[in-house]
């Protein structure tokens, strides 16, 4: 419930704590999604979280025993929700002065209403959408995104480290299957919501589910289901889709029967690396990728950085991208498409003062804006810099923690896809495209935009990896759900903006103090268009 993203706020001034409650956003407590988007709102019985200032007190106050509070509050705090004539008392789970959670009661009707605060007296009012389900994935990093909370049947966590395998049940824990029946102040019954109608996609493929209801926690939601044949890979998507809506997409790790790790091709993330990271605890990679989407400056990135073991595997590893053939999404609200992992690095590696990237079209010296970080705009559009040919990236001389290097490959002719004029979301999209064979990897990517309030949009990206030898590649329908019917593809343009690029990479180690376990070179120039949507 990102408990842990608040210790910083501990500290509040007595005038904070006199002040009147602000309430500035209502969420799934584990999803987290942003208002606007099919998938937004918060489920009857779901744990919802309110964010704030002033909304309860600046030491944690917890509900330890049963039953929890409703009317009388926890710190102070109390929360009612009023939909049409109805009104109900929220029962409480925390209360801190930046962020409440509790139960939304499964009596509140399904609807348009107000969620209200109260604490010392004063009390503040926000939107909310009630919907009949919405299941929203817990995460490791407690932001909704990257890997998922599973565990085995004996509750051990999933991850990089101890990766599941097919044919084996997990349980995906998580909150908003729908209303249940009975005192939700006091640990429910196991009852199983959805005897039918539940489906889990792992790797896009539909799982067998076993179970999908309430845990032995009041709010708290368990899918027990069974990982399909023929999977494998570090960051293989989770989707689950409750009454028909489809949640927050995740992460797990799949690896073959008898391996004890996964493993990745085309990212940090091998086999070899992750055994590196167990027997050191801790793994440092590099990426330095120099890309253009369409309507886009070419621009490079490059991170030097070192992750401890336990911060690695609560991340995403390095990159966004999800394991060849499966497809992730983000959903963010902003002035713009942008988005961070919620789990840094725990250091940046000093790699020098500068990179040096040469192309076909000239070289570029990209100095560090921090520490281990550099970041530049190649070319302004219409201008381009990006395109077939040799490349290379050097940092000279080298720096404190990372020795000299130069990398180089060569960029094949651009992979050409064929985009739709539009697309049905109600219905799975296979795109196709030309020039894959050349690449390791193709990568996809579809993101649209709505309004949510005078000033942020919600925004949502599909990013998708496959094997760019294949010349195509199908997203599920679950996943195209997600994007709003009535969204923008650019700021003046209607639909889902579309662009598909074949990535050209190259990795290697480097030596120094620590050095690189990993450093990977790409380069890639995406082409698409803006389709409607049915």
């Amino acid at each position: 419930m990102r408990l842990f993203r608040l210790t910083s706020l501990l500290c509040a001034c007595v005038v904070t704590i006199a002040a009147a409650p602000i309430v500035t956003g209502v969420y799934n407590g584990a999803s987290w999604l942003p208002p606007g988007l099919p998938n937004s709102g918060v489920a009857q019985g779901a744990i919802l979280t309110v964010t704030g200032t002033g909304l309860g007190p600046t030491t944690l106050a917890e509900a330890f025993t049963y039953p929890l509070p409703t009317t009388q509050g926890i710190g102070g705090t109390t929360i009612q929700v009023k939909v049409g004539t109805v009104t109900e008392n929220c029962i409480m789970i925390y209360s801190l002065n930046s962020q409440v959670a509790a139960i939304l009661p499964s009596a509140t009707p399904v609807g348009n209403g107000t969620l209200t605060v109260s604490f010392g007296g004063a009390s503040s009012s926000f939107a909310i959408q009630v919907v009949a389900a919405g299941f929203g994935t817990l995460t490791l990093n407690e932001g909704g995104t990257g890997p998922a909370v599973v565990t085995d049947t004996n509750f051990v966590p999933i991850t990089m480290i101890n990766p599941a395998h097919p044919g084996e049940s997990l349980i995906l824990w998580g909150s908003g299957l729908g209303a249940v029946s009975g005192d939700e102040t006091e640990p429910p019954p196991e009852t199983n919501l959805y005897p039918t109608g539940l489906q889990v996609l792992v790797q896009n493929q539909e799982a067998t589910v076993q179970y999908g209801g309430r845990s032995s926690s009041p709010g708290l939601d368990q899918i027990n289901f069974v990982v399909p044949a023929g999977i494998s890979g570090c960051k293989i998507s989770l989707a689950v889709t409750a009454k028909g809506v489809t949640g927050n997409i995740t992460t797990t790790s799949v690896a073959p029967a008898g391996q004890a790790t996964c493993g990745d091709t085309v990212n940090a993330l091998t086999a070899a690396n992750l055994q590196k990271a167990i027997s050191s605890g801790v793994l440092n990679i590099a990426g330095v990728e120099a890309s253009r989407f369409v309507g886009a400056n070419d621009t490079l990135v490059a991170p030097f950085t070192s992750f401890s073991l336990n911060t690695l595997i609560r991340s995403y590893g390095g990159t966004f991208a999800p394991s060849i053939g499966n497809c992730l999404a983000y959903e963010v609200e902003g002035t713009s498409l942008t988005y961070a992992d919620p789990i840094q690095p725990t250091s940046f590696l000093s790699a020098g003062s500068n990179l040096v990237l040469t192309g076909p079209a000239g070289t570029r010296t990209v100095p560090a804006s921090s520490t281990g970080f550099y970041s530049a705009t190649l070319a302004t559009q219409p201008s381009t810099y990006l395109g077939p040919g040799a490349y290379s990236v050097t940092n000279g001389s080298g720096g404190a923690n990372v020795g000299p290097f130069n990398w180089s490959f060569t960029v094949p002719p651009l992979v050409v896809p064929s985009i739709p004029a539009s697309i049905n979301p109600s219905q799975d999209l296979t795109l196709t495209w030309t020039g894959g064979s050349a690449y390791p990897v193709v990568s996809i990517t579809l993101f649209n935009g709505v309004a949510a309030t005078s000033s942020l949009n919600s925004y949502v990206q599909i990013l998708c990896s496959a094997n760019a030898a294949a010349g195509s590649f199908t997203i599920p329908a679950a996943y195209l759900s997600l994007l709003p019917p009535s969204g923008f593809g650019t700021p003046t343009k209607a639909g889902v903006n579309i662009q598909v690029a074949g990535i050209q990479n190259a990795s290697f180690t480097v030596s120094g103090s620590p050095g690189l376990d990993d450093g990977f070179f790409d380069v890639f120039v995406y082409s698409g268009s803006v389709a409607t949507i049915q």
